[in-house]
């Protein structure tokens, strides 16, 4: 339930590829579940993504196999209609990483389930593993009606 209209949201996944029994195939997907708590006259918008791409044995930054892609479900659909690649926006800790504003918000009504799937374009070879850590930054605000 929203304290304020609009009031500001970040909604953060983790997506573990590890590979430390064995390689994992390239195209292995990873999915999450957001659970947004709104109320049914609230929604929530998403405005933009950032991206941390971790090497889950020392936690800094990943360096080498960042080749991951990112689609972000919305009820049946997801919004935009095809994953895209995600690696360009692979957080630099040194610099604050960078974020990917979409050009109009996504949106996400009462009872629409929030998915974030994130698939690794690459082999994860045997030994290595990769925490992907996705961020998503919003609102939820109350549906404005238009009374006669």
């Amino acid at each position: 339930m929203a304290n304020q209209d609009p009031q500001p949201e970040i909604y953060t996944t983790s997506h573990t590829f590890d590979a430390t029994l064995g390689a994992i195939s390239a195209n292995t997907s990873n999915v999450v579940s957001i659970f947004t708590n709104q109320a049914n006259n609230e929604e929530v918008r998403l405005y933009a993504v950032a991206v941390q791409i971790l090497d889950d044995a020392t936690g800094a930054s990943a360096t080498s196999l960042i080749d991951f892609n990112l689609a972000i479900g919305v009820g049946p659909n997801y919004v935009p209609s095809n994953s895209f690649d995600i690696s360009w926006l692979q957080t630099n800790l040194a610099n604050g990483g960078q974020v990917l504003a979409f050009s109009c918000p996504i949106l996400c009504l009462f009872q629409q389930p929030l998915q974030i799937t994130v698939t690794n374009n690459a082999e994860v070879t045997a030994g290595q593993t990769r925490k992907v850590k996705i961020t998503l930054i919003g609102e939820l605000a109350i549906q404005k009606v238009a009374c006669r």
